[in-house]
């Protein structure tokens, strides 16, 4: 099944919290773009994480939201809340 998590605002402190949990939990990047529409700014990262996938975007307005298989969200975000 695949899930939501909304870490924050994209900002510089948001963005250091989700990398260094994604460097303890050992998620390894697979794949990226990025894209601009309008005043509207928007990345992606796709990261293997144990045997699960997470895409991780960037939005202007919405922040930084993580998506993919339950147990893959769930290890990072262990490591965010530590």
């Amino acid at each position: 099944m695949t899930v939501e998590l909304h870490v924050g605002a994209d900002d510089g402190e948001a963005r250091k919290r989700l990398k260094r949990a994604l460097r303890k939990a050992g998620a390894r990047r697979v794949g990226s773009w990025w894209g601009l529409g309008g005043s509207q700014e928007i990345s992606s990262a796709t990261f293997r994480i144990g045997g699960g996938r997470l895409t991780i975007e960037a939005e202007t307005y919405i922040g930084l939201t993580v998506a993919g298989d339950e147990e893959a969200v769930a290890a990072l975000e262990r490591h965010l809340r530590r």
